[in-house]
């Protein structure tokens, strides 16, 4: 069974990620924020993180570099309101396999999970 783990400090963006994966064959992890992610991280290995970047303690910025630092070969959705050109390159510069913009479009979301999943 596939691990996806969704880090994002806001409840309802975990519950809306949560709802769009239903009915499909994976275990879901969740952290609030990213000090937790990465814990989750490093004890799951997840197969998939769906990651905000804005967070307290810990931002998806710095998972990302520590993902790229330590080889660990996860691939990465950042999912965030940041629609800044800087931002969705600093994201691909540092591995992430895709950026979904909030609020999340159910078939922008579908195609780009689906693509993850094949690769």
């Amino acid at each position: 069974m596939k691990k996806i783990l969704i880090i994002d400090d806001a409840d309802d963006t975990r519950k809306t990620l949560k709802t769009l994966l239903r009915n499909q064959d994976i275990e879901i992890l969740e952290a609030s924020n990213g000090v937790e992610g990465w814990d989750i991280i490093i004890k799951e290995h997840p197969d998939l993180i769906l990651l905000d970047l804005h967070m307290p303690q810990k931002d998806g910025f710095s998972i990302l570099e520590d993902l790229e630092e330590e080889w660990m070969g996860i691939p990465v959705v950042v999912v965030s309101g940041d629609t800044e050109e800087e931002t969705i390159s600093t994201c691909n510069f540092f591995g992430a396999k895709a950026y979904l913009k909030k609020p999340i479009a159910l078939e922008e979301f579908k195609k780009v999970i689906k693509v993850i999943e094949e690769a």
